[in-house]
């Protein structure tokens, strides 16, 4: 039997060729252990309903599977249907992140007839088999089905509890080197699953809450393991410069971390980056293990940079003085310090996203990450937004565009010119920052009136947005504006692996 994967991963660059699917390689590689022949269809740009056909025709599987998120789900919701239309007796099977947060929704779109409600790598290959000995689907844990009108649910999964039980990814599926990070010569590993922080606008609470119940959510593979999966895709890519770490908070686990670092650095020698909490940065002892085991870049999740909304209703329980202090030792290491910041968020004014702004610039952040903040199925702040009344139909297929909240003309064009332009702007306060005093205090309160004016907002903004999305959209001019940010991009990577190989 034959499953070909559905990627959605589309952005709306021109240029952007997507990124690998950790949870994607996994489940082929435990059905291709099975005896199954698998197979992916990657769409990272729009497409339409004839080519999207023949590429079904090109793979003619038995079964499609589609892994989404909550904002690629209206393209999985079309696809399905063309499937259908194309192939009535094609079955269709959705699973990822928003088949989790909101399963009922996924069953709205008729052409889907079962849905992955947990980790899919054994309750997928439990369907398949039925399938393939042609027997009624009933009773597997973590897949509900369509029965005519009728949705059966079935009981959660338990959790996979040991994950070096686990094939490695299948990476094969998937043409590495026209992926963004195979241009960038490096690739992406996971040494653990879960997170055991509540943020309420993070998917991965209200996942936590839908499938774990009392089972240990957060589970870490053995070191040896992961250094074995490390050495086996510098075979498949010995191109590789640089690696990353899809891990929540790498050094969540003290002693897995520092047996970790150990082995990395000895057996391995390539610079990488991980993402991690301040709170467990500003501790030294784990910075100077960084540091040591080729860490060239650790990336936090800042949020905002105004300390109330960020202990708030953003519920990060993170000072900013852990923030400057995580940052400080950052640069003592020579370790770059990159920033997750989210704009838009309820209850935000002008004067709450400048703060974010001012804060990266303190800190004077290395490199920088802003989203428009996305309100996700059943976490915390999509009930604050439902009860504030500031959902909107509005459809966002990614965190770049615009927002589905109710915002009037001024507060939302500022968001988008902020999160287009948060580079810049920081930069310009950092400038500020190294006036003298007598001066920099009146020069950040001509920049704030510039940047809070909703004149400007109207007017300014909505012009700058307005080139910025056309030259994302063009592909000629993204394609350049993109071929200089890759440059920029291998020459950051070569230096890092010259300071390592130094070390």
């Amino acid at each position: 039997m034959k499953i070909t994967f559905i990627y959605p991963d589309v952005i709306g660059s021109a240029n952007y060729t997507g990124i690998f699917n950790l949870g994607i390689g996994l489940l082929s590689s435990v059905l291709k252990k099975a005896g199954f022949e698998t197979s992916l269809i990657h769409i990272s740009q729009p497409i339409t309903k004839v080519d999207f056909i023949k590429q079904l025709e090109k793979t003619d599987a038995d079964v499609y599977a589609f892994s989404t998120t909550t904002p690629m789900f209206n393209f999985v919701s079309e696809w399905a249907g063309w499937i259908k239309q194309n192939n009535p007796n094609k079955l269709i099977v959705v699973g990822g992140a928003h088949a989790i947060l909101n399963p009922e929704e996924i069953f709205k779109t008729r052409a889907v007839d079962f849905v992955c409600n947990g980790e899919g790598e054994y309750s997928l290959l439990e369907l398949c088999n039925v399938l393939n000995q042609k027997q009624p689907v009933s009773g597997i844990s973590g897949i509900w089905s369509r029965q005519g009108d009728k949705i059966i649910k079935t009981a959660n999964r338990l959790l996979i509890t040991d994950l070096d039980q686990l094939p490695f990814p299948d990476r094969t599926i998937f043409n590495h080197k026209q992926l963004m990070e195979g241009k960038e010569q490096m690739f992406f590993v996971m040494g653990s699953r879960g997170c055991p922080y509540n943020c309420p606008y993070c998917c991965n609470q209200s996942i936590r809450q839908n499938i774990a119940g009392q089972q240990p959510w957060v589970r870490f593979r053995s070191v040896d393991n992961v250094i074995a999966e490390i050495q086996a895709v510098l075979k498949l890519y010995p191109q590789t410069k640089f690696i990353g770490f899809y891990d929540d908070i790498l050094a969540l686990k003290k002693d897995w971390f520092a047996e970790f670092t150990e082995k990395y650095k000895n057996q391995i020698k390539l610079p990488f980056r991980c993402n991690m909490r301040a709170n467990y940065l500003a501790q030294e002892e784990t910075t100077k293990m960084m540091y040591e085991s080729g860490c060239c870049r650790v990336i936090i999740g800042l949020e905002s940079g105004n300390e109330a909304l960020r202990n708030g209703i953003l519920q990060r329980n993170m000072p900013d003085q852990i923030i400057l202090e995580a940052a400080r030792l950052c640069k003592k290491y020579k370790i770059e310090f990159a920033t997750f910041n989210m704009v838009g968020l309820p209850g935000e004014g002008a004067k709450e996203i400048l703060d974010t702004i001012k804060l990266n610039a303190r800190i004077n952040a290395d490199f920088t990450y802003t989203s428009i903040f996305y309100p996700f199925p059943n976490t915390g702040l999509h009930k604050l937004c439902q009860e504030r009344n500031l959902l909107t139909a509005r459809i966002i297929t990614d965190y770049v565009e615009g927002s589905c909240l109710n915002f009037d003309l001024p507060t939302m064009a500022r968001i988008i010119f902020v999160r287009n332009f948060f580079r810049p702007l920081m930069n310009m306060y950092c400038l500020i920052y190294k006036l003298p005093d007598k001066i920099n205090k009146s020069a950040e309160k001509i920049l704030d009136a510039f940047l809070s004016s909703k004149i400007v907002a109207i007017t300014l903004f909505s012009l700058a947005n307005f080139l910025f999305a056309f030259i994302r959209e063009n592909k000629i001019l993204a394609g350049f504006i993109n071929r200089l940010k890759l440059i920029g991009k291998l020459r950051k990577i070569s230096l890092f692996h010259s300071r390592v190989k130094q070390r």
